[in-house]
């Protein structure tokens, strides 16, 4: 009889917890608490992998030990150290920084699609909070719930060494693809337990997280991970790899910056000891991180991978805006920088992009820098990707009615306060335009195709071609965005790698 009301307390107890203290979840590694949100709820700052600290520090990511007990899961952690960027938001920063955060909309739900968005910020800033301390944004009330993970980030993330080669036994610098990987395995295992369907992940990220999205499709570590993809302002031709000698030569000279130049296990523990701050701070200018070439993550360039066929088979989207030079004026990308990083002389571009009349300096280099990393991928990548799977282009150039007497264009990643719902609708326009948006992206998440069962607005992306979605106030199918300038630098791509845009 004791036993029996002690066990009907227990009951009652959990019961108390669950229903007063928000909703607890049993992971596979541990149960979490989270807060109710109406009829939904969020779980926040909940471990995926070993915190990266001391020895494990450049270290590919570990799963997370179980833990005992009921985790508090309503508060963000530590986004991982970065530098501050502009006017964001500045939150706690530590290496104890790889969580993620789930949001779903009904917490009866059972098998919703499952959104994994991946943030940007120039593989140097930013945090999985910035979507996902929107609640239950638009496109999560649509049905779909949302994943946001942290990942390390700057030379955390992106750093190799001789002695790292040496002491993994094989090539490795991607520590923050390492992140999401682990992530995503923590997804797969999980999200069924919050209502989603671990067979029906689409990953999502603009800028480093369209990036991210290419490199992840390019991963054989990455295989039956996710179901679909979807990369925004992600590049992937002149801004995606590099190889792994040249990220050792970097990581030598960063480390050299920090005071600590022995290239042998001595030095690497001296790099271990060295403060957050005097990582950082041995990294001046603007940020220079992109994916290596390891041999195992990452076994070529992103883009070679995409057009011998090796990359996931699965629906894919990718797309830029009409003012992807926005990015370059925060990060110091002028005309003498473009010539001296990425060999591109202006002037010998002028023709090409004058054919329909002069340009000022500034439009000129104004639409180069939005079409050779942002345009001609985007357009390119899908129609590489649409030799295996189904895929789809976009070109976003809605500018909302009160900005456009002077904005030149949609700036880069504008597409994605109007997809989460965090950018002002209040005008008929926009709030007409955001809804289309998003219940394109709502059709992918549940079937893989943006159209869903409706009339086909948005047609499939053909290999070769330059045809793709043009968003404004209206949505229509456009046959190419500047496509002479479009072809050339798909010519100057075919040049260096040796591959074709043409099936």
């Amino acid at each position: 009889m004791r036993r029996a009301r002690r066990a009907i307390g227990l009951l009652a107890a959990a019961a108390l917890l669950a229903g007063n203290a928000g909703p607890v979840v049993a992971t596979d590694t541990g149960r979490v608490r989270g807060e109710a949100l109406e009829q939904g709820a969020a779980w926040r700052g909940i471990p995926y992998a070993l915190p990266p600290v001391g020895a494990l520090r450049w270290r590919e990511a570990r799963p997370v030990r179980p833990w005992k007990g009921i985790r508090d899961a309503t508060r963000f952690g530590f986004d991982c150290p970065q530098k501050p960027e502009g006017d964001r938001p500045t939150h706690a920063q530590g290496e104890d920084c790889l969580t993620l955060s789930i949001v779903t909309p009904d917490r009866a739900a059972k098998r919703l699609p499952v959104l994994f968005s991946i943030h940007g910020g120039a593989y140097a800033f930013g945090s999985g909070r910035y979507m996902a301390e929107a609640g239950l944004s638009p496109l999560v009330r649509g049905g779909g719930i949302l994943v946001s993970p942290n990942y390390r980030v700057g030379r955390f993330g992106f750093f190799a060494h001789p002695a790292l080669v040496a002491e993994a036994g094989d090539g490795t610098g991607n520590f923050w693809l390492s992140d999401q990987l682990r992530a995503l395995e923590w997804t797969r295992r999980n999200i069924a337990r919050f209502g989603g369907d671990p067979g029906n992940i689409t990953i999502l990220g603009c800028s480093a997280g369209g990036s991210s999205v290419n490199a992840l499709m390019a991963s054989p570590a990455a295989r039956g991970l996710f179901a679909r993809a979807s990369a925004h302002s992600g590049g992937g031709f002149f801004n995606a790899t590099r190889p792994l000698d040249r990220a050792e030569a970097e990581g030598v000279a960063f480390a050299a910056r920090a005071g600590v130049t022995d290239k042998g296990s001595a030095g690497l523990a001296a790099l271990r000891r060295l403060s957050i701050a005097e990582v950082l701070a041995a990294d001046p200018g603007p940020p220079a991180f992109g994916a290596i070439v390891d041999g195992r993550l990452l076994t070529d360039r992103i883009s070679a991978i995409f057009a011998r066929g090796e990359q996931a088979p699965v629906p894919f989207i990718a797309g830029s805006t009409s003012n992807e030079a926005s990015v370059f004026g925060l990060m110091g990308f002028d005309a003498p920088t473009l010539k001296r990083l990425f060999g591109i002389d202006l002037d010998s571009w002028r023709p090409i992009y004058e054919a329909d009349g002069p340009l000022s300096d500034a439009e000129l280099i104004r639409r180069v820098q939005t079409d050779f990393i942002f345009t001609s991928a985007a357009l390119g990548m899908a129609g590489l990707a649409a030799r295996r799977a189904p895929a789809w282009s976009y070109h976003f150039d809605f500018v909302p009615p009160a900005e456009r007497a002077s904005a030149p264009g949609a700036p880069h990643c504008a597409d994605m306060p109007y997809l989460f719902g965090v950018a002002p609708e209040d005008d008929p326009r926009t709030a007409a335009m955001a809804r289309r948006w998003r219940g394109l992206w709502l059709n992918f998440l549940r079937s893989g195709d943006p159209n869903g069962a409706g009339p086909v607005i948005w047609p499939r992306t053909v290999p070769g071609a330059l045809e793709t979605l043009l968003v404004r106030d209206r949505m229509t199918v456009t046959q190419g965005i500047r496509p002479a300038a479009i072809a050339a630098w798909h010519k100057r791509w075919r040049r260096e790698t040796g591959l074709s845009i043409q099936p």
